[in-house]
């Protein structure tokens, strides 16, 4: 090696992604840290994460729909009837930039990250009846903390391009998300098991809005009080399932079949190099 050549910088083993004693701990950890602190007083503060999380959760159903919404943190996200074409092809932007960063960096999980929301955003915009996308922005409140916070723990295993500095902000992300994912899933199983009443009305207007997404549901989509928990709680159960297969996956090394094909992509084609 040169004696002016500098050497590779090396990346702390928190901050490094192929790391499998992290990929291994950092999951159950974090989650027993995020339960832990939720029987203190400290779960207070979190409290606002979870109500943005489920104000997000109406968020992306309406962008994915190319419509305009704005997620507040005071329980409340207003959405717009009228399809944007500023949204959709805002979000559709935004998604082949991470498509176009990963192929430029040779990650895999981004660009097929990418590929799989385009696709979601161009059935939800334009297969989707508008009464169906109505039931998405009044289920998505609710399933937007279970899949958003799902999102969350399942992106810390990603290696994002380079831009999105992930390896150092993925760690609060996966706090946020194994906190808001505890908080929804155990109150909606003793909703299944009848310990605790489906959350009629609003946050804002109090048990009597008929305009809460639990009334919506019922009254302008049919869905029993039945089907109200048995289809949330099997979705938290079809999150657990995810978050199981993610961690199994990146804990035993079994993601290293994705980067051994995005090393064969960068490979230049014997011939043209």
């Amino acid at each position: 090696m040169d004696v002016f050549e500098r050497p590779e910088p090396v990346t702390p083993a928190l901050l490094a992604f192929d790391n499998w004693k992290v990929n291994l701990l950092a999951l159950p950890l974090v989650a027993g840290l995020a339960w832990a602190v939720s029987l203190t007083p400290l779960g207070f503060l979190m409290q606002g994460f979870h109500v943005w999380m489920h104000e997000f959760g109406h968020a992306t159903a309406a962008w994915m729909t190319g419509r305009k919404a704005t997620p507040l943190p005071i329980g409340w996200t207003p959405i717009e009837d009228e399809y944007s074409p500023f949204v959709y092809f805002g979000v559709l932007a935004l998604l082949g930039t991470l498509l176009v960063s990963g192929w430029h960096e040779r990650k895999i999980w981004p660009m097929l990250i990418a590929v799989a929301l385009a696709a979601l955003q161009y059935q939800l915009t334009w297969r989707t009846p508008l009464y169906r996308q109505e039931f998405w922005w009044s289920f998505s409140g609710i399933g937007g903390e279970f899949y958003l916070s799902t999102l969350l723990i399942g992106a810390f295993y990603v290696q994002l391009p380079d831009k999105f500095k992930w390896g150092a902000c993925r760690w609060v992300f996966l706090f946020i998300g194994a906190s808001c994912f505890l908080h929804i899933y155990l109150f909606w199983r003793d909703v299944y098991h009848g310990l605790e009443d489906i959350p009629m009305g609003s946050l804002i207007m109090g048990e009597d809005d008929t305009n809460g997404d639990m009334n919506r549901l019922m009254t302008e989509h049919g869905w029993s009080h039945s089907m109200i928990r048995r289809n949330y709680y099997t979705l938290g159960n079809a999150c657990i399932t995810a978050l199981v297969v993610i961690y199994a996956a990146f804990a035993l090394r079994l993601n290293r079949v994705a980067d051994l094909l995005a090393e064969k992509l960068a490979r230049p084609t014997p011939g043209t190099g």
